[in-house]
Formats: C-alpha cells, structure tokens, sequence
C-alpha cells in the first residue's frame, strides 16, 4: 500500500507542472489604448503577428480608447497578471498622472520590450527666414512671444517638445506662443501656408511634406545621429542646449507577471526583432523600433516620468 501511494505522489509530482511552464495554453489579447490604425496600433498588430508565430496561440488586438489613453491603460492595469492580457503602454502613462488625469503610472506594468521610438523635431515652412535652430531661439529671446508654434494639443507631447527647448535654451514657457492643433498633420498644415512659424513634431509625421518641398527640418530632438536622418542636425549640434525628447511606445502586462512568463515572452520578443518585420515598417514610417527589456526598460520608464514631471509641474 505505501509503494503504491509512494508510486502514485511521484506520478503526480512529474504531470502536475506549474501554470507558467505550460504558458501560453490559449489565445492572448493585446489592449491598445488608442484608435485603429495609428501607428501604435499597427506595430502592436505587427507585435501580435509576432508573438503568435513564435508561441503557436493566436494573439488578438482590442483597441480601448477614451480619456486620452486613460481607458486603455486602465484595463491593462486591471488585467490579471497571468500572461494572457498584455498591453502597449505608451509615453503617456509617464505624463498623465502629472496631469491629474490619473492615478496610473509606469509602476503599474511589467515591461516586456520596448517598441516604437520616436523623435521629437523642429520644423520650418519653405518661405521661413529661419536657416537653422539657433536663429529660431535667438529670434524668440529677441522677441517674446512673437513666434507662434503648433504640433499638437496643449500638454500633450510636441506641447512639451516646444517647452523643454525653450527651457533649455533658458527661455520662458511663452518666449514662443503655442497654438493648438488636432495632431500634428493639422499643425504642419497650418505652417505650410503660414498660420505658425515653427512645429515641434517628429520627422516622420513631417516627411511627406518635407518631400513636398512644403516644409524643412531644422533639428531632431535627440541625443545621437539617426540612421533616417542623417543630414538633420540635433538640436544640440545646432544650439548649445542639450534638449532631447522622444515618443514611445512598449509592450507590458500588469504589475505582478511571473517571471518565467516575463522571459517567455522576452525570449519570444526577440525572435520577432531578429525577422525584421517591425524595423521594416518603422523605417517606412520614418521612426525607429529600439529593443529594450527588462531593468533596463523600467529605468527608461523611470527617467522618462521623472523628465515630464519637471516639465508638466513647473
């Protein structure tokens, strides 16, 4: 009789695995918090076709949108935490909380891999006066207030864009005057025929009018050369102030994922970089898909948050 229990325990203990050794054993969602379509949405899509090559389930995309991300972050946050819900966790969430908008923070998410980075720049009209950054600044400390800017709505990214630069450049929030637009197409719109003097969006969304003859580079808010752009200067080779900024986006789950399912899907993550599928779409878009996991990924997420507290409080 104890032989037999004994046989049977051993038994037991060999097929009873732990959840996360099976994982995954049925379809993943992933939640983005923004509109079909965007280019969020299409590397998150682009992210799933990955994924469920490589772990053999199939991986569904929902877009929760409202609040102004808030919704689709909330759900994300309130999944649980078992691998089976992920989400896109973009720059946002290391903003809106400085807002008021929201109790939500990056603490609240379990990286997986950064996705998409991308730029913030200076933008001229093709009649403007302006030959580079440094006389765009050096016009607005002449002049306060003369210069009108667009790009985005107030307080959201390229608001903020305009903002650190003029900070950096020792400038009041109002040395330049910031309308605001329904996006950045709206604001490039505007300073092709002349409504603004300057937009701070990112190259990309500004190529095709770039292309157009419509429109000039003047700076990208980063801190090393892009490979897209390599004859635009950054802002710190054409000024001396050090202003760089970045939109974002990164594949999370809930706070409290299994470690063994965290490196699952990491180990994973990486086979869909190795393809080159996502770095193929963001060169097409004009931005840039950069890994980044674990630790390193939460310290990003860290500095990012702390960056527009200062800017968002001040």
């Amino acid at each position: 009789m104890k032989k037999t229990l004994l046989a049977f325990t051993l038994c037991s203990s060999i097929f009873t695995l732990p959840a996360f050794a099976q994982y995954p054993e049925k379809p993943i969602t992933i939640i983005v918090p923004w509109a079909a379509g965007g280019n969020t949405d299409t590397v998150a899509r682009l992210a799933a076709k990955g994924l469920q090559e490589e772990l053999g389930v199939t991986v569904n995309v929902v877009n929760k949108t409202g609040g102004s991300g808030v919704v689709g972050h909330d759900a994300i946050k309130n999944a649980k935490p078992d691998g089976y819900t992920l989400g896109i966790a973009t720059v946002e969430i290391t903003m809106m909380h400085h807002q008021g908008m929201t109790n939500l923070t990056y603490q609240d998410y379990t990286p997986i891999t950064r996705l998409a980075v991308i730029y913030g720049g200076l933008q001229v009209g093709k009649s403007s006066p302006f030959k580079n950054a440094q006389e765009i600044i050096d016009y607005a400390k002449a002049n306060p207030g003369k210069l009108k800017a667009s790009g985005s709505g107030l307080n959201s990214i390229w608001h903020l864009n305009t903002i650190g630069m003029l900070r950096a450049a020792g400038l009041p929030d109002n040395a330049i005057r910031f309308i605001p637009s329904q996006g950045a197409s709206a604001a490039l719109q505007e300073l092709a025929s002349g409504g603004v003097d300057i937009v701070t969006s990112s190259l990309g969304e500004a190529d095709s009018m770039v292309k157009a003859g419509l429109v000039k580079h003047m700076a990208i808010m980063s801190n090393e050369k892009s490979a897209f752009y390599p004859d635009v200067p950054l802002f710190k080779e054409a000024t001396p102030y050090n202003w760089d900024l970045q939109a974002w986006n990164m594949l999370v789950a809930p706070k409290g994922l299994d470690k063994e399912v965290q490196d699952k899907l990491t180990a994973a993550m990486k086979k869909v970089y190795a393809s080159g599928e996502l770095a193929e779409f963001a060169n097409k878009q004009g931005f840039e898909v950069i890994e980044l996991y674990g630790d390193d990924a939460t310290q990003f997420m860290a500095n990012e948050d702390k960056k527009f507290g200062e800017i968002i409080k001040k």
